[in-house]
């Protein structure tokens, strides 16, 4: 069981970085990491005002699940996690940063095309 959340763990974290380099402005536009949409795609501002707006979503997911992960890990390097549990822990992760991102784009893509106050 320990096995499932150090792989929740690593890929909370890689999503973190994602989020802490698109709200920096150092995640460059590419066709693998970010929120990649034909608009986003369309030049590098756009690219950029999306993930700056967008990422304080994505690391809220990501710091979410990656704490659950870390809170489990002890407990289940210990055998006291049963797989119920962990199945169940790891379905809400996997959701809390499906959502996260979903969310992440969405609010990203809407506030970068809407004008500037």
């Amino acid at each position: 069981m320990a096995v499932v959340f150090l792989v929740i763990a690593a890929g909370s974290a890689l999503v973190l970085a994602i989020g802490i380099f698109g709200l920096i402005g150092k995640l460059p536009r590419n066709g693998w990491a970010g929120i990649r949409t034909p608009y986003t795609m369309r030049s590098d501002e756009n690219w950029l005002r999306t993930h700056r707006f967008g990422a304080p979503v994505l690391i809220f997911g990501s710091v979410a699940t990656l704490s659950a992960s870390l809170a489990f890990l002890p407990f289940a390097l210990a055998g006291k996690v049963g797989d119920d549990l962990a199945g169940a822990v790891s379905l809400g992760c996997a959701a809390v940063l499906g959502i996260s991102a979903i969310a992440s784009w969405l609010y990203g893509v809407n506030k970068a095309k809407s004008p500037a106050p």
